[in-house]
């Protein structure tokens, strides 16, 4: 075979071998992540966008959802039934889902953050107000397990016809155990600020969330105490200066 010929074959073969070699990469499976699988939930609807059209300047900047939730970390709770809050920028009433989910397989896949659908509420009847909407404790919610974690959300529906353009935020909440200590020192008063300052302690933050905004009529002056939850959900001084003169609705399910 002569020298011509011999590189002709070899220069064939090289392209043949790079031919293969691209279109097997062609049908090398594409791995992608779940939804569950992403970062921890920020709690905040993304952008500044709202469903409605207009947005006053003093509100520029701010989400238009943001649950009541600390910021960067998973808020826990001892109770089976906790109080769930968000606040509502704009003053357009719109159609509010809220959703349940419940982690499965146990602490040994937390890295993947599965979850699924535990309960859903949803109505001509839930609607968003403008400040701070706080779900009580109700029947309507299944009783939550201790030991386990779960993620709620809150979706605006700004048009049933558009999903794409509905908004929503989401968190992740754990239910631990009662330690015995702070079960006697709750036992021995009755006043809300005292308790709530136990279970500020113990960073129980849904505990103080709902000894801070559940029956807000009440006379207990209990505006120190949610001033200081509002802080540590904020992130700057106008967020900080308009949940803090949000009024509070009260969801009845």
């Amino acid at each position: 075979m002569s020298r011509q010929v011999l590189h002709l074959c070899r220069k064939q073969s090289v392209i043949t071998l790079v031919a293969g070699l691209l279109l097997g990469l062609l049908y090398v499976p594409v791995v992608g992540l779940a939804d569950d699988d992403a970062a921890p939930p920020s709690g905040r609807s993304s952008g500044g966008r709202g469903c409605g059209t207009s947005t006053m300047t003093t509100k520029a900047g701010v989400p238009a959802l943001i649950l009541l939730t600390p910021n960067g970390k998973t808020g826990q709770t001892v109770s089976t039934r906790p109080t769930f809050a968000w606040f509502v920028r704009d003053a357009e009433p719109f159609p509010v889902e809220f959703r349940l989910y419940a982690e499965t397989g146990g602490i040994a896949s937390r890295q993947t953050h599965h979850f699924t659908l535990l309960k859903e509420i949803k109505g001509d009847r839930l609607r968003s107000s403008p400040g701070i909407m706080v779900l009580s404790p109700t029947e309507s919610l299944p009783e939550l397990t201790v030991g386990k974690r779960y993620r709620w959300q809150v979706e605006l529906i700004c048009n049933p016809s558009r999903p794409s353009s509905n908004l929503f935020a989401e968190s992740v909440i754990e239910i631990v155990p009662l330690q015995p200590a702070l079960k006697t020192q709750l036992a021995k008063t009755r006043d809300r600020g005292e308790k709530a300052e136990l279970y500020a302690q113990a960073d129980l933050w849904y505990d103080v969330l709902r000894t801070a905004f559940v029956a807000p009529g009440e006379t207990t002056n209990l505006q120190p105490l949610r001033v200081s939850l509002l802080n540590k959900v904020t992130i700057d001084t106008t967020e900080r200066k308009l949940l803090q003169t949000s009024p509070i609705h009260t969801i009845q399910r």
